[in-house]
């Protein structure tokens, strides 16, 4: 019988619908205030933080945009000092003064956050989509001292599936079927490696696009990848090494930290492929403006963004396009206002009202193009700017 334990009160439900409800909110007269807090370095370490960065943006806003950063700023230190920490390990905190439409939201991480605070004319949810690929649904097969567990891990929330005794494991069976195979092929519909190979396996049919990663000990995940069977060893995404002597709550989070670990590097191996490989390449477009073109002209099927981007003094096209795209909306068109536009913050909002995907890498492949990528959809004929030759050199604000 499957049951269930709680890692961190966050569910990959509730993250997509702040995301969902973060890129409809109208733009304003008064900007956001986003912020990404570390819990794990402590609250006073946050503070101080906050602290430094206020009096940092502070010391470059007029008197009207010092009023709409104070009263949010404000209502910012009020929801953290609110925040329940327990169980979470990170917290994104969204605000906006009267003048824009008072807004605040608050968001609990299960993985810690690189501390950041931005005020800009719409929210940065970038280490949101970002932490959105570490909650995904993946399984977990882990050999532990006294058995081995099937998991089902989505977001903070983990749910036991099956459960097999140690002492009731045929390892000995994957050396029977290897042997076997070499004699003479499996016969149609036959199984082998006992009740526990057979648990498994029935409980894993049904999931689609399995992932699933392996955990134990370093000779236990030798053993359970000799033991399965081929095309579920297929599935193995990757393996985390767990010692036998920690307690199930430090297990489950360290696994789940390697686990996350690993799909940031496989968004970063396929954000270098993108970029380097001659036959992907042809469909890439990089740098700001060819990469807005293709979202404007809806060729683009994956969006490759960096953390951090560069402001840049914003030109007609730019400005045209997204003033477009907020009327298209019922949204007032407010970015000639600003001297400047992030394409970090303005691309990754775009990429997700049209509801397309988007991987946040911070290879270096990816700054040298201006830190803003895109893979195009198969269409043949697609009227965008090709990825340059030579990175893409920004102009930097005055």
């Amino acid at each position: 019988m499957a049951c269930s334990e709680t890692v961190t009160q966050v569910s990959l439900d509730s993250l997509d619908r702040s995301i969902e409800l973060l890129t409809s909110i109208d733009a304003a007269d008064a900007p956001f205030l986003s912020c990404y807090l570390d819990l794990e370095t402590g609250a006073e370490a946050c503070r101080d933080f906050l602290a430094s960065e206020a009096e940092f943006i502070s010391s470059g806003l007029g008197d009207i945009a010092q009023l709409d950063f104070d009263e949010a700023y404000q209502r910012l230190q009020e929801q953290f000092d609110g925040v329940d920490r327990e169980g979470i390990r990170g917290v994104a905190i969204f605000s906006r003064s009267m003048m824009g439409g008072r807004f605040t939201e608050v968001i609990p991480s299960m993985l810690p956050f690189r501390n950041q605070l931005t005020f800009y004319r719409v929210p940065d949810i970038r280490p949101l989509l970002s932490l959105r690929d570490a909650y995904a649904e993946r399984y977990l097969l882990w050999a532990a001292t006294d058995g081995v567990e099937l998991l089902r891990i989505e977001g903070g929330d983990v749910k036991t599936l099956a459960w097999v005794a140690d002492k009731r494991v045929e390892w000995h069976a994957a050396r029977q079927k290897s042997l076997l195979s070499r004699n003479r092929p499996l016969k149609s519909g036959r199984q082998f490696g006992g009740f526990a190979l057979r648990t498994f396996s029935r409980v894993l049919k049904s999931a689609g696009g399995l992932k699933l990663v392996l955990a134990g000990d370093t000779n236990r995940i030798e053993r359970l990848r000799q033991w399965l069977p081929r095309h579920l060893l297929k599935a193995v995404s990757q393996s985390v090494t767990v010692s036998p002597f920690l307690d199930r709550g430090r297990a489950l989070r360290q696994i789940i930290d390697h686990s996350a670990a690993g799909c940031r590097a496989a968004v970063d191996l396929f954000t270098k492929s993108c970029l380097q490989a001659p036959l992907v390449r042809r469909r890439c477009v990089t740098g700001p403006s060819s990469t807005l073109e293709a979202l404007e002209s809806r060729v683009l099927d994956t969006l490759l963004i960096t953390s951090n981007t560069t402001p840049t003094l914003i030109n007609s096209t730019q400005s045209g396009v997204l003033e477009s795209v907020d009327k298209e909306r019922g949204q007032a068109a407010l970015v000639n206002r600003g001297r400047y536009w992030d394409p970090g913050i303005e691309l990754s909002r775009l990429a997700c009202q049209q509801g397309i995907k988007t991987l946040v890498s911070n290879t270096r492949e990816l700054f040298r193009q201006g830190g803003v990528g895109g893979l195009l959809s198969n269409a043949t004929n697609v009227a965008v700017m090709p990825r340059p030759n030579s990175p893409v050199v920004t102009q930097r604000v005055a």
